[in-house]
Formats: structure tokens, sequence, C-alpha cells
């Protein structure tokens, strides 16, 4: 492919990073909408989202196997197609069970895109631009997210959601044609030296598995994957709108901070971690657990000023939204370097796929359990009471997590203490 091409196709890839973060984490918007239009239970509510995830983890196996049998850019125009169905399923539904299978199609369509951009990558530009190219990746997930919070309440509250999503969801088919065609050239420099399609996939999982460093590697991808999910694509708006009834108005304020700190982690996060190793003599491995420790901080800080209805506390809650969406955003740039680091350049995006199939099937189960947690504690206290009380679990489990992944990465090499 020629660099113009290869140019054109990198930022198509990005702009579908860009829809799928959109559809990923635009149900703290919308659901609270149909939650009170169709009267539902924030069980059923979580349920609904985190149809997304089941597919979409599943997709994550198969994407680097099928990027090297017809390319990563066609397989990403085929989910387009999958996707453009799916929101308009959803779009129109008006049951539990209609919402439910249109997430359920978007989390098929989109589940090619974020490994097949780690194997376009990888394939297609010079190992040092990797952490470049995957660090604006990230950026971009960071806009989708903003355009998923504040702007997108702001648009439903003049257009029609059936509209709005029915108008993004012909745009997606037709850009899906487009990633179709932009390259369908499959790979054949390792499409014969890595068998069928479920030898490839027991094959990733076990050079996964068979490594302590990876392993650990795949429990912290696990707190950022279900943190992004729980928070700031189903419950911020929502926590928000309880905790601060005086200032709801500027609930959407939420989300779009927590993609301000992602961005500020992907534009100048590479700079910040290596002056940190630097500075402290750090490697990368225990810098990744100073990271899910300052993430875990977030977490019970946000538990612990969402109680208080009061500019100040919301303006702080606010503070504490960036620093929520740059550790895990962190976690997100610097684990994609950690898996490159500990794999072969063949391995890299089949890892990952692991990485997001393994995450995936959590975010699927965080985002019901929440809500059945969130329900259940309502019962008892008061709601805003039930929203501190679920994430400070969370909280909890990622302290174990991250305990967890500290001692696999000493038992594997002696130079962390």
């Amino acid at each position: 492919m020629r660099a113009n091409r290869k140019t054109v196709a990198l930022l198509g890839f990005y702009f579908a990073y860009f829809l799928s973060y959109f559809i990923k984490l635009s149900p703290s918007i919308i659901m609270p909408v149909l939650q009170l239009r169709y009267s539902l239970t924030s069980a059923e509510t979580g349920f609904i989202a985190s149809m997304f995830f089941l597919p979409y983890a599943t997709m994550q196996l198969f994407v680097g196997p099928l990027s090297r049998k017809i390319g990563a850019a066609p397989l990403v125009g085929l989910g387009m197609l999958v996707a453009a169905t799916g929101l308009m399923l959803f779009s129109h539904g008006t049951t539990v069970a209609v919402l439910a299978a249109g997430r359920f199609l978007l989390g098929i369509g989109c589940g090619p895109i974020f490994i097949g951009m780690i194997y376009f990558m990888r394939e297609s530009f010079e190992p040092e631009r990797f952490a470049r190219y995957y660090g604006y990746g990230v950026l971009v997930s960071a806009l989708g997210s903003i355009f998923a919070a504040a702007p997108l309440k702001f648009l439903l509250e003049s257009i029609p959601e059936e509209g709005f999503f029915t108008g993004i969801s012909v745009f997606t088919f037709a850009f899906g044609i487009f990633m179709i065609l932009i390259d369908r050239q499959p790979d054949r420099k390792h499409q014969a030296s890595h068998g069928n399609i479920i030898t490839s996939i027991a094959r990733d999982i076990r050079i996964t598995f068979s490594s302590r460093l990876l392993t650990a590697g795949v429990l912290i991808w696990i707190i950022q994957a279900t943190s992004l999910v729980c928070y700031q694509g189903l419950w911020c708006t929502k926590w928000t709108e309880t905790a601060f009834p005086t200032l709801n108005r500027f609930s959407g304020l939420s989300g779009i901070a927590i993609s301000i700190g992602a961005i500020i982690a992907s534009t100048c996060g590479e700079n910040w971690v290596g002056a940190y190793m630097r500075r402290t003599g750090r490697n990368l491995k225990r810098t990744l657990i100073s990271i899910c420790f300052m993430h875990i901080a977030a977490t019970m800080l946000l538990s612990a000023v969402k109680q208080t209805d009061s500019t100040l506390m919301f303006c702080i809650s606010l503070l504490c939204d960036v620093m929520y969406g740059f550790s895990t955003a962190t976690i997100v740039v610097q684990g994609g370097i950690y898996v490159k680091e500990n794999t072969g350049a063949a391995e890299n995006a089949s890892v990952m796929g692991v990485y997001n199939f393994i995450g995936c099937i959590g975010q699927q189960l965080s985002q019901w359990l929440t809500g059945v947690e969130i329900d259940v504690l309502a019962g008892i206290t008061s709601l805003g009471m039930a929203f501190c009380l679920t994430f400070s679990t969370l909280a909890a489990i990622y302290l174990l997590i991250t305990l967890t992944s500290a001692l696999l990465m000493r038992r594997n090499h002696k130079d962390l203490p």
C-alpha cells in the first residue's frame, strides 16, 4: 500500500475508533432517558447497555487471525455495516429485548476496530512510530467520549434520538463501504504460518497465559476496561445528577471532565511517564502498578465527594473525574506498550485481542452487576449512597487486582521489589 493510502486508511481507523467510543459510552446519556421512558430498573438498564460487550469480547479473539486472512480495513468495514444495522434497531427499540438486540449487533460491529487498528499500525509503519500513533488513537477515543457526553445530551434536547441515530446509522453504513475499499489486500506474510483461525486463537491464548508478565497485564487491563464502561459509559451522568440535584443541568460535564483527563494522558502521558520513570528509577511494570493505585484513589475520592450537594464539591468531583480519566487512559496507552515490549511483532495484535476479550467480559459483567447492586442498595439506603457504596466496592476489587498483578510481576522478575 502506498504511503498516502496508508495515511488515509489510518485516518479511517481513527474515525472508526471515534465512532466505537461514542457508541460504547453514549448509554450514560441515552439510558437514563430510556429508563424513565420505559420504566426500566437499574438492573435492566445495565443489562441492555452491557449486551454490547458479549459479542464485542468474542470478536477480540478472531480479529488478529481474520485481519491476516482478509485485511484489517475490510474487516473493520464489514463491522461498520453490522454496527449500522444495530444503530437502526436500537434507535427504534421500545422493549428490553429489542434494545438489547440493537446493542448486541453494535458489539459485533465495533469488535474489530481496536485490535484491527493496532494490527494495521504494526504492519504498516515503523516500530518507533507505533507509540505515537497509538497515543493519537487514544486521543481520538477521548474525543468520541466527549461527544458522547454533554454535546450528545444537548443535541437530544432538540433532536429526537430516533432521527439522530438513524442518520448516524446511514453514515456508518457508507463509511463501512469506504473501509472495505481502502485496503483490499490480506496479509500474505503471516497468513500461512498461523494455520486456521481456531488454531491461531488457541495459540494466542496459550502465549498470553503462559507468561506471568502477560497474565499480570491482563489483570491490569481489566481495571481500565471495567472502569471506563461502568462510570463514564453508564453511570457517571446519573450519579452526578443524583449527587448534585441543584446543579443537574451541568451533569454532562462529568463525562467531559473524564475525557479531558484522557486527552491529557494521550497527548502528554508518554512524556509524563518517561519523566516519572527517569526521576524515580521505576521500570514500566512498577509504573503501571503506581498508575493503578492512582486510579483506585480517584475512584474512592469520587465516592467521598459525591455525598454533599454543593458547588464546591461538584467542582472537586470534576477534578476527580479528570484524574479518573487520566489514570484510565494512561493504563490503556502504557498497557499497550507493555504488551508490545513483551511479545513479538507477529503476536502483538493477537495477544491484545486476548486482553480485550477478557476485559470485555469484565465490562459486560460490571455494567450488569453494578446495576444489580445499585438496585439492592437503593432499597435500603438513598440512591446517592447506593452509587457511592457500589463504586467503593469496585475500588476494593481494583485494589485486590493490583496487588495480585504486582505479585505476579515480582515472581517473574526480581527487579520489582
